[in-house]
């Protein structure tokens, strides 16, 4: 599980809730108890349940109903539920609503797609890339974990993944082949991986001690004869492919004998469709 700070916790409320709630105040809800709800109106595999408890206690709300990350909760149910003063509510209403929403649905986009690869091809991985929407890095992390996916590289700092951008500083493929070894030294115990877009400078990379390619945005018809030439040329090569991966096609590429599949899709969608109710209970 992704730890979140009260720091950040404390953030994500500031954003919304900087300094008072202007509309609760003008309209006196005072001593007001009130119960909030939240309801699904599609299936869910509902995520940041924990953190919207975390706002809760900060706000004094106490939770009635409870259902953690990871649940695949279908259309019309009711999974999380916290009573309190109705101003306290109020305050955490937005918030809470959005990070459900976001959340959710990058993690039932990601259940979509682990799904579709393994009923094609049962237990290939599905590695979701570094193309984050700015400051949401973390909540879209778990949510990726929480729907069943990888990540395929959590920063510049935990893995070497050589870009055409590297190579063209290095002279060309033909350069890097040869610089595979002095590479490994600069980075003891770490994969080396390179992105190829062809399959001469797929098959080029195979014959070095180079470990995974990431072979971007070749169709998957190509792959199913350029996935078995790289395994000849080299039995031990991870190979991968990305670039416009889908709920629609990430089947076809499961078939080709990739050893894993990497996309950004989870991340750029619909948020999840989530009911939020807000009813008075009693007056203290």
């Amino acid at each position: 599980m992704i730890y979140f700070t009260d720091a950040e916790i404390d953030q994500l409320i500031g954003e919304d809730y900087p300094y008072f709630d202007l509309t609760s105040l003008s309209v006196k809800l005072g001593s007001k108890v009130a119960r909030i709800s939240y309801t699904t109106k599609q299936n869910t595999v509902i995520c940041c349940t924990e953190e919207v408890l975390k706002i809760f206690e900060k706000f004094k709300i106490t939770p009635t109903l409870f259902s953690f990350s990871g649940e695949q909760i279908e259309k019309g149910i009711k999974f999380l539920e916290g009573e309190g003063l109705a101003q306290n509510v109020h305050a955490i209403w937005q918030t809470t609503a959005n990070l459900l929403e976001f959340a959710s649905g990058i993690a039932t986009r990601t259940r979509s797609l682990v799904e579709a690869a393994n009923l094609a091809i049962e237990g290939i991985p599905v590695v979701t890339t570094r193309k984050t929407i700015p400051f949401t890095k973390k909540i879209a992390l778990k949510a990726v974990r929480i729907g069943g996916g990888h990540i395929h590289r959590l920063n510049l700092s935990d893995s070497i993944l050589i870009f055409d951008n590297h190579i063209k500083f290095l002279g060309g493929i033909e350069a890097l082949v040869k610089k595979v070894p002095e590479i490994r030294k600069r980075a003891p115990g770490k994969k080396i991986t390179a992105e190829v877009k062809t399959p001469r400078e797929a098959l080029l990379l195979a014959e070095s001690s180079i470990d995974c390619l990431q072979i971007d945005k070749v169709p998957a018809n190509e792959l199913l004869k350029l996935v078995p030439d790289l395994k000849k040329v080299n039995p031990k090569l991870l190979v991968s492919a990305s670039g416009n991966i889908n709920e629609e096609n990430i089947g076809s590429y499961a078939e080709t004998g990739i050893d894993l599949i990497i996309t950004s899709y989870p991340y750029y969608g619909r948020p999840a469709d989530i009911h939020v109710n807000i009813e008075p209970v009693f007056d203290l």
